[in-house]
Parts: structure tokens; sequence; C-alpha cells
């Protein structure tokens, strides 16, 4: 199976952690298509494919691709979306929730975002199955309180019921393993985190101490390894 990696700069992750694996362990063959910020937002339809407007996003997707100026939907058997604002969500179990104010959070963490507004592009042009990956919880330090993911687990179930599964798609989680507190990424995966590659003299430069929204490579090599295993 033939995978198409589309997201922003959240995908660099990935893209090195699967330099991590060993050949064995990469049971799919991926082409990662990337560009930091909100570069993406400039892809247009053509045809079957996803073209950007602007050459600055040409030259990234070019880059991290390995050639590639378009992304041909005809050349991949599957999508994975990734990072680009998909946002995660949480229900507490002791809490009610009426149907309607469900519905109103779903569409808010939902829509609007560049992850959305791509997959809606992608869906006018292929029925092929499309898997959206969500951007990394912020990192944070182990506290003593709850570390239940019970919450994350039934907030990821009801956007892929209300939201994700009308158009075909599937949102997953990111391994319970790199989670504490329920709600964030353990800190030793956001610490050392680069720039996606693209071609300029930033290519894989450290992320600064501060910046926690950013995972590092052995975050995307738990995360693919996670994929991997949903697909088969």
């Amino acid at each position: 199976m033939k995978i198409a990696v589309i997201g922003n700069s959240h995908i660099g992750s990935l893209k090195r952690g699967m330099d991590m694996m060993k050949a064995k362990e990469v049971l799919y063959d991926l082409c990662f298509f990337g560009a930091r910020g909100d570069g993406l937002k400039s892809l247009t339809v053509e045809d079957s494919s996803l073209v950007p407007s602007d050459e600055g996003t040409a030259d990234a997707i070019a880059f991290t691709s390995g050639g590639e100026r378009r992304i041909d939907t005809d050349g991949y058997d599957a999508f994975l979306l990734y990072g680009m604002e998909a946002r995660p969500f949480f229900i507490a179990e002791d809490r009610y929730y009426s149907s309607a104010v469900l519905d109103r959070a779903v569409d808010d963490v939902v829509e609007g975002s560049l992850s959305y507004n791509t997959l809606q592009k992608l869906r006018t042009i292929t029925d092929k199955p499309i898997y959206i990956g969500h951007n990394p919880m912020r990192g944070a330090k182990r506290t003593e309180g709850p570390q239940d993911v019970a919450p994350y687990e039934r907030g990821i179930a009801l956007l892929n019921a209300k939201k994700y599964a009308a158009v075909g798609a599937t949102l997953l989680p990111q391994p319970a393993t790199t989670i504490v507190n329920g709600n964030g990424t353990a800190m030793p995966f956001a610490q050392g985190s680069k720039r996606l590659a693209i071609g300029d003299a930033h290519d894989d430069a450290l992320h600064p101490s501060v910046d926690l929204n950013h995972m590092n490579d052995d975050f995307g090599r738990l995360w693919l390894t996670q994929f991997f295993a949903h697909l088969s």
C-alpha cells in the first residue's frame, strides 16, 4: 500500500522517525508532502490532484516528496493528513452534555482547520481511505494527578462518529504511551524537536526549548508504529 502523508511542520517528526525504523518495521510505502506553517492552504483541486498555487509551497512539497510538485491521488492507495490544526477532544465521564452542545463543540474543534479544509478538497477528487492525525498534545511534565486517558479516547470516538465518519475519514489518537495527565505529551517527546526540512537554511534546526508543541523523532517513530499496526 502506498500512502501520501500530507501535513505541515509536524510531519517532520514522522519523516525522521521513519528513518529511525528498521526496514522490516516500515510496513507501508510512505511519500511525504509537507510545508511549514499554513503553506498547504494554497493547495487547489486540479483534475485528480492537489496542486499548490504558489511556488514556495510547490518547492517545499517537491523537497519532502523527492520531486513531486503536486499530489496526484491516482498514485496512492490512502492518505494521512497530519497536524495542520487538527485537534483532539475530551469528554469527562461525570458530566452530562446535551446532543446540541456536543454537536456545536465538535464543529468548533473540527471546522475551519487546515486539516479539515484539506480533507474536504481531497474528498472532491477521491473516495480512497483518509486518516487524520491531530496536532500532538502539548508537552507537559507528569503530575501526581489522574493519568486517565478515557476522556481523550471518548473525545476521539465522538469526533469520528459525529464528523469524520460522515466524510469517510478516521481520526487516529496519538500513542497512549506518549500521554501524561490525560491531556498532554510526556516532556521527553517534546525535547529536541526539529524544523521540517524543505530545502532551506533552517532544515532540521532545533526548535527553541520553549516550544512544547512540536515533537521529536522518537515520538514520530512511535506514532508511525501505531499507525502501521492500525492499518494491518
